[in-house]
């Protein structure tokens, strides 16, 4: 038989979205027979309440839980440890990741801690640890990473000034729970940031070598969402059903790229956010404009696509003329919600730039990127965008 055409797409999470979404947490958590809570988040998610908002709801059905609060923006092997440590001696049989991509990618590194020795680090690639994960809820509180369903954790190791990135199906979250009365607590800016995180999602998947229906779909549909409600988010995070759709475009963004991987974009987002501490969405930010240009001529009736979803008006456009006009729905958009330009702008030097396009070519990424990469292709995108 043969089987050149058979595809799978995997999604092991369960999605509970919408208004009141939170309010299922203790219900999904006795379905797991759990008894003592982990709560994996950062500070400030403490400081806009939410934490003792989920606290509120597991004491009310006495759930036991507690709260490690010192995850930060980039996760770093030191915090895993410190969490892993925590987990072990207090006995937790779930966790929940609150907060940002970076909070849910700490404790889905932390989960596969639990029951497995060594370092993270051992465990970096595709399906590495042996044992099985602790089981995690995911309660995003932004509308960008999509880490809720993802297959992956990106974790800094300080020791060589590098991201990496743990694989595995493994670690997606068993729940997740989007409820967007928990977005609407966070600053603009962080909505800026993680919502052109989604939006680089979106495309990049779209036109990945991996892309299949199911992902394209998810993807364009993605894109069209985010195009239409992200500038109102920025603008007032209180309007609950924008930011409903804009939790949707992160969460289809996630389950698409899980499944055909990123692009070149992503890999040269990886250094700055490592070296300088960039918030991963702004890096994506800046630099999707010229790698969308750098793909144009891999798969252009792809990117004519992704300008209509975005807007754009290609009636009577040349096929090349109708791509370019994606790049230019995307500078409008960062203009608008105010990106910053240039890599230069967020602190990147200029003396790095060589040591991170080297270290954007050792990115699972790369192979997956509709056009061909090499060295001097990563190096000249990050030149453009300094």
């Amino acid at each position: 038989m043969n089987n050149s055409n058979v595809g799978i797409f995997y999604v092991p999470t369960k999605i509970i979205k919408g208004l009141g979404a939170l309010d299922e947490l203790a219900k999904e958590i006795k379905g797991f027979n759990a008894k003592k809570v982990l709560i994996v988040t950062g500070k400030n998610i403490v400081k806009v309440g939410a934490v003792e908002l989920v606290q509120k709801i597991l004491k009310k059905s006495d759930i036991e839980s507690e709260i490690f609060d010192e995850v930060m923006p980039d996760p770093t092997v030191n915090i895993v440890d410190k969490g892993t440590e925590i987990i072990k001696n207090g006995k937790f049989d779930l966790l929940i990741g609150l907060g940002g991509g970076s909070n849910i990618d700490a404790a889905k590194a932390m989960s596969i801690m639990a029951n497995n020795d060594g370092s993270i680090c051992d465990y970096e690639g595709v399906d590495k640890f042996p044992n099985p994960t602790l089981p995690l809820i995911a309660i995003p509180t932004t509308v960008g990473t999509g880490s809720e369903v993802t297959y992956s954790s990106v974790i800094t190791d300080t020791d060589r000034n590098y991201k990496f990135v743990v694989w595995s199906s493994k670690i997606a979250p068993k729940v997740a729970i989007l409820d967007p009365h928990l977005p609407a607590t966070a600053p603009s800016s962080v909505i800026v940031s993680a919502g052109m995180d989604a939006l680089t999602h979106a495309i990049e998947s779209y036109v990945s070598k991996l892309a299949n229906s199911h992902s394209e779909t998810l993807a364009l549909a993605s894109i069209r969402l985010i195009a239409d409600n992200l500038r109102q988010c920025v603008a007032d995070p209180h309007n609950l059903t924008m930011m409903s759709h804009m939790q949707i475009a992160a969460n289809m963004a996630g389950m698409a790229f899980t499944s055909t991987k990123l692009g070149i974009v992503h890999a040269l987002a990886l250094p700055p956010s490592a070296i300088f501490h960039v918030p991963h969405g702004l890096a994506n930010a800046i630099l999707l404009p010229y790698g969308m240009e750098f793909n144009l001529l891999a798969y252009p009736k792809k990117f004519r696509n992704i300008a209509q979803a975005m807007g754009e008006n290609i009636v009577n456009m040349k096929l090349m003329d109708a791509a370019r006009a994606s790049v230019d729905a995307v500078i409008e958009l960062a203009d608008d919600i105010g990106v910053p330009v240039t890599l230069q702008s967020v602190g990147v030097t200029k003396e790095s730039l060589p040591k991170m396009a080297e270290d954007a070519m050792k990115s699972g990424h790369i192979a997956v990127n509709p056009r061909q990469v090499t060295l001097d292709d990563a190096m000249m995108i990050l030149e453009k965008a300094y």
